[in-house]
């Protein structure tokens, strides 16, 4: 069930197990820029989630971290509305999700489809780590910003349609979201399975 779950929710792709996250500085809060003319990328309706981080950002840099998390709360919307629907809910799926994010979102979609399943439970993010920022300085249109996460795979499972959450022991996970800012947009590319353990696991 453990790797069926994962792939269920796009979590294909396994980095190493290995803890090889940064110490967490003092948890950042940072507000809401107003949005340039034509931008989707700015967090002015979606509130910041706290995130902790030991990267020294400039103003430009704190605006970009903004524009990715808005991206990642985005996707996490979208997940838990694509598969809590057993993927039939897929408008503007690609809201907050490009490349390989995209691709497995609608993949497992059209697979919980066939099989008459859905996302039972909720999936949440705890505890985000801005790990890293890369910021093209020849190109300040492109960029990626890296997050970590925990997530608790007993709070969610993939289930047939109108079966309950099963109840199972709580299980921490790290995730990686890599998310790309590109057409004046950030979006969530790509995301991997950092580690089976999570905070005091």
């Amino acid at each position: 069930m453990f790797v069926a779950v994962l792939s269920a929710l796009s979590l294909v792709s396994v980095v190493g197990c290995a803890d090889n996250s940064p110490v967490a500085a003092p948890t950042s809060t940072l507000p809401a820029q107003q949005p340039d003319e034509g931008s989707t990328d700015n967090p002015a309706e979606v509130a910041i989630p706290d995130y902790e981080t030991d990267l020294d950002l400039d103003h430009e840099e704190q605006q970009a971290v903004e524009g990715a998390l808005v991206a990642f709360v985005g996707y996490i919307d979208t997940i838990n509305r694509v598969f809590s629907s057993g993927g039939k809910d897929t408008e503007k799926a690609d809201a907050y999700a490009r490349g390989e994010s995209l691709k497995s979102l609608n993949s497992e979609a059209k697979t919980m489809r066939a099989s008459n399943e859905y996302m039972a439970g909720e999936y949440k993010a705890y505890d985000l780590v801005v790990e890293s920022l890369d910021l093209d300085q020849s190109n300040p249109k492109q960029g990626t910003v890296s997050v970590l996460f925990c997530t608790k795979d007993s709070e969610w499972s993939v289930v047939p349609e109108g079966e309950p959450l099963p109840s199972t022991a709580p299980k921490g996970l790290t995730m990686q979201h890599d998310i790309t800012h590109a057409d004046n947009e950030w979006k969530v590319a790509n995301q991997f399975l950092r580690s089976k353990t999570c905070g005091s696991d």
